[in-house]
């Protein structure tokens, strides 16, 4: 392996981590039983999440590393794991195919943010908070946040990307974004409009009575 590179374990699956989600797995394929016993043997406990739709062949060259924190075995091999996404990671080259897809990896770092990051994660909290009680108002029942609204920039950006989005590829293009401050923004585009589209409903609820 070449200084800088690492070698990971594969689970192509179709939803998209983001480092600090929660992922629940249910493990039943004997690849996969394999794939997992021996990450179970490694201290660090880590194998590498990647995008597949389900439609191609192939997965997407960026991921995100997942750490086993809780595993249940069951007496047939089948294993419910609890994971949470750490780092996001490119794919440099294929190791192994079989039985599991092994690879070459390096880990993705965001550029580090200044001004503009503070002025995003300020909008997109406010805008969440505007999003919730909109919606509220419009079924008459109150939506809470579970947790706490991370702080961080880029930690905001995956609490965003993997919590309010329903698409795969959509979420997929802002795991590979490399610039968390671009990916705020994106972000604060798309809140804003689920914003100003609940607005409307409500408007025309209030007048409807």
């Amino acid at each position: 392996m070449s200084e800088g590179l690492s070698a990971l374990s594969l689970f192509p699956l179709p939803v998209v981590l983001f480092p600090g989600a929660t992922l629940p797995l249910h493990i039943f394929e004997d690849r996969y039983k394999l794939m997992i016993g021996r990450v179970l043997e490694d201290e660090e406990r880590l194998f590498g999440v990647v995008f597949w739709d389900g439609e191609s062949s192939g997965v997407a060259e960026t991921g995100c590393t997942a750490k086993i924190e809780t595993v249940k075995k069951f007496e047939d091999g089948r294993m419910n794991l609890i994971t949470v996404g750490l780092h996001r990671f490119r794919i440099v080259d294929v190791l192994e195919e079989q039985p599991y897809i092994v690879a070459s990896i390096e880990y993705l770092n965001d550029t580090q943010t200044g001004d503009k990051a503070i002025y995003l994660v300020d909008n997109i909290k406010k805008t969440l908070v505007e999003i919730l009680r909109l919606s509220s108002r419009l079924v008459d029942k109150e939506f809470e946040i579970q947790g706490s609204i991370p702080d961080d920039p880029a930690k905001l950006s995956y609490w965003v990307a993997s919590n309010f989005y329903g698409s795969p590829s959509d979420q997929q293009e802002l795991l590979e974004m490399c610039d968390t401050e671009d990916r705020l923004s994106e972000e604060l585009a798309v809140l804003d409009s689920a914003r100003k589209h609940l607005a409307a409903k409500v408007s025309l609820k209030d007048a409807l009575g």
